[in-house]
Protein backbone atom coordinates (compact mmCIF):
# COMPACT_ATOMS: atom_id res chain seq x y z
CA UNK A 1 0.00 0.00 0.00
CA UNK A 2 1.23 3.54 -1.02
CA UNK A 3 0.69 6.67 0.63
CA UNK A 4 1.30 9.93 -1.68
CA UNK A 5 2.77 13.17 -0.83
CA UNK A 6 1.71 15.96 -1.79
CA UNK A 7 4.24 16.60 -4.27
CA UNK A 8 3.24 13.78 -6.12
CA UNK A 9 0.22 15.59 -6.46
CA UNK A 10 1.58 18.69 -7.84
CA UNK A 11 3.41 17.10 -10.29
CA UNK A 12 0.47 15.22 -11.93
CA UNK A 13 -0.87 18.78 -12.29
CA UNK A 14 1.87 20.00 -14.25
CA UNK A 15 1.38 20.63 -18.55
CA UNK A 16 4.33 17.86 -18.58
CA UNK A 17 4.28 16.04 -15.53
CA UNK A 18 7.27 13.58 -15.39
CA UNK A 19 7.52 10.49 -17.36
CA UNK A 20 8.52 8.47 -13.79
CA UNK A 21 5.60 9.09 -11.95
CA UNK A 22 3.50 8.68 -14.78
CA UNK A 23 4.78 5.21 -15.37
CA UNK A 24 4.14 4.56 -11.32
CA UNK A 25 1.05 5.74 -11.84
CA UNK A 26 0.65 3.31 -14.38
CA UNK A 27 1.78 0.26 -13.30
CA UNK A 28 0.50 0.76 -9.63
CA UNK A 29 -3.36 -0.86 -8.87
CA UNK A 30 -5.84 2.24 -7.92
CA UNK A 31 -6.89 0.48 -5.06
CA UNK A 32 -3.62 0.74 -2.95
CA UNK A 33 -2.46 3.98 -3.59
CA UNK A 34 -3.51 6.63 -0.84
CA UNK A 35 -3.80 10.28 0.15
CA UNK A 36 -3.57 11.75 3.74
CA UNK A 37 -5.99 15.18 4.60
CA UNK A 38 -2.56 16.48 5.65
CA UNK A 39 -1.99 16.74 1.56
CA UNK A 40 -5.55 17.67 1.03
CA UNK A 41 -4.92 20.60 3.40
CA UNK A 42 -1.31 21.48 1.47
CA UNK A 43 -3.36 21.22 -1.85
CA UNK A 44 -6.04 23.82 -0.36
CA UNK A 45 -3.34 26.51 0.93
CA UNK A 46 -1.50 26.24 -2.46
CA UNK A 47 -5.06 26.68 -4.32
CA UNK A 48 -5.84 29.33 -1.64
CA UNK A 49 -2.69 31.42 -2.63
CA UNK A 50 -3.08 31.42 -6.03
CA UNK A 51 -4.36 34.11 -8.14
CA UNK A 52 -7.39 34.08 -9.32
CA UNK A 53 -7.73 32.71 -12.98
CA UNK A 54 -7.92 29.97 -15.73
CA UNK A 55 -5.19 27.94 -13.90
CA UNK A 56 -6.85 28.31 -10.46
CA UNK A 57 -10.44 27.42 -11.70
CA UNK A 58 -9.31 24.40 -13.16
CA UNK A 59 -6.88 23.36 -10.36
CA UNK A 60 -9.75 24.02 -8.16
CA UNK A 61 -11.92 21.64 -10.32
CA UNK A 62 -9.47 18.71 -10.37
CA UNK A 63 -9.32 19.02 -6.69
CA UNK A 64 -12.23 18.51 -5.84
CA UNK A 65 -12.77 15.68 -8.48
CA UNK A 66 -9.72 14.38 -6.90
CA UNK A 67 -11.02 13.99 -3.45
CA UNK A 68 -14.64 13.36 -4.31
CA UNK A 69 -14.28 10.45 -7.08
CA UNK A 70 -10.51 9.24 -6.77
CA UNK A 71 -9.53 9.71 -3.20
CA UNK A 72 -13.20 9.20 -1.98
CA UNK A 73 -12.72 6.11 0.39
CA UNK A 74 -9.03 6.61 0.29
CA UNK A 75 -7.51 9.69 2.82
CA UNK A 76 -5.79 9.28 5.79
CA UNK A 77 -6.18 10.92 8.79
CA UNK A 78 -3.68 12.43 11.45
CA UNK A 79 -4.97 10.64 14.35
CA UNK A 80 -3.74 9.45 17.87
CA UNK A 81 -1.91 6.63 16.84
CA UNK A 82 0.38 8.66 14.51
CA UNK A 83 0.93 11.44 17.32
CA UNK A 84 3.93 9.24 18.91
CA UNK A 85 5.19 8.51 15.53
CA UNK A 86 5.13 12.26 14.26
CA UNK A 87 7.15 13.58 17.62
CA UNK A 88 9.30 10.64 17.45
CA UNK A 89 10.31 11.09 13.49
CA UNK A 90 9.76 15.08 14.00
CA UNK A 91 12.52 14.89 16.96
CA UNK A 92 14.96 12.33 15.03
CA UNK A 93 15.25 14.32 11.85
CA UNK A 94 16.07 17.66 14.13
CA UNK A 95 18.64 15.91 15.58
CA UNK A 96 20.52 14.53 12.79
CA UNK A 97 20.70 17.86 11.25
CA UNK A 98 17.61 16.72 8.98
CA UNK A 99 14.15 18.47 9.99
CA UNK A 100 11.81 18.52 7.86
CA UNK A 101 8.43 20.57 7.83
CA UNK A 102 5.45 20.00 9.90
CA UNK A 103 3.41 18.42 7.31
CA UNK A 104 5.96 16.32 5.87
CA UNK A 105 6.29 14.61 9.11
CA UNK A 106 2.98 14.54 9.70
CA UNK A 107 2.37 12.29 6.30
CA UNK A 108 5.00 10.70 7.26
CA UNK A 109 3.81 9.53 10.42
CA UNK A 110 0.37 8.78 8.45
CA UNK A 111 2.94 6.19 6.39
CA UNK A 112 4.06 4.78 9.87
CA UNK A 113 0.86 4.37 11.50
CA UNK A 114 -0.66 2.35 8.38
CA UNK A 115 2.57 0.75 7.67
CA UNK A 116 2.21 2.05 3.58
CA UNK A 117 5.10 3.15 1.77
CA UNK A 118 5.53 6.93 1.32
CA UNK A 119 5.74 7.86 -2.37
CA UNK A 120 7.53 11.27 -2.53
CA UNK A 121 10.31 12.90 -4.06
CA UNK A 122 11.77 14.40 -0.65
CA UNK A 123 13.43 10.88 0.21
CA UNK A 124 16.57 13.44 1.56
CA UNK A 125 14.25 14.75 3.99
CA UNK A 126 12.99 11.14 5.82
CA UNK A 127 16.19 9.37 5.41
CA UNK A 128 17.30 7.35 8.22
CA UNK A 129 13.75 7.24 9.77
CA UNK A 130 13.10 4.27 11.15
CA UNK A 131 11.01 1.69 9.10
CA UNK A 132 9.89 4.42 6.87
CA UNK A 133 9.97 2.75 3.04
CA UNK A 134 10.10 4.81 0.74
CA UNK A 135 9.20 5.45 -3.13
CA UNK A 136 10.84 8.27 -5.14
CA UNK A 137 9.13 7.58 -8.90
CA UNK A 138 11.22 10.47 -10.08
CA UNK A 139 14.15 7.97 -10.02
Amino acid sequence: MYLIDTNVISEMTRPAPNLGVIGWFAKTAVQSIYISAVTLCEMQLGLALMPAGKRKNALVKATGLLVEEDFAQRCLSLDARCAPLYGKLAAQQQKRGHPCSVEDAMIAAIALAHQFTLVTRNTKNFGGVDSLVLLNPWD
